[in-house]
């Protein structure tokens, strides 16, 4: 009789499949306030459709991502409401150039760290940045979704 390991793979780390393995991966998301903390996409200060970005990297891009509609009213996804989504390098210093109209850009630098998890695989988790010389933290909305509150004038 011949017996065969079951669950076994040659793609396996610590006991996972890596064949099967699906992690998450983080996501970068902005958010431009005014000074007295109103989200000027929101209250229609800035227009998503003509917001453009640039970076020195490949797909350098965003998505916009309006209010759920489905998430209850204080559930921590609603801070991600009305923000742009950006695309997260693999590197652990990058810059986006953020056109905010035909008039008004701003630069914002990034900071990551690399993260190695199971199956070979990595990925750059944003830690921080500057905007205007002011070095600013990044907000954890779990599960690895960051948010950068930009104040601007």
């Amino acid at each position: 009789m011949i017996m065969g390991l079951l669950g076994c793979s040659d793609n396996d780390d610590d006991g996972i499949n890596c064949e099967l393995y699906d992690p998450a991966f983080p996501t970068l998301y902005l958010k431009f306030v005014d000074v007295n903390g109103n989200n000027l996409i929101e209250n229609g200060s800035i227009d998503p459709e003509v917001i453009s970005v640039e970076g020195e990297f490949p797909h350098a891009g965003f998505i916009f991502n309006p209010a759920s509609e489905f998430a209850v009213p204080n559930a921590d996804i609603r801070q991600l409401d009305n923000t742009i989504q950006l695309f997260i390098p693999k590197e652990s210093n990058f810059q986006y150039t953020i056109h905010l109209n035909d008039q008004d850009s701003i630069l914002i630098d990034f900071t990551a760290e690399l993260t190695r998890i199971p199956c070979d695989l990595s990925y750059y988790k944003p830690t921080g940045g500057v905007f205007k010389d002011v070095g600013f933290e990044l907000t954890e909305v779990p599960p690895l979704q960051f948010l950068a509150v930009v104040e601007l004038q």
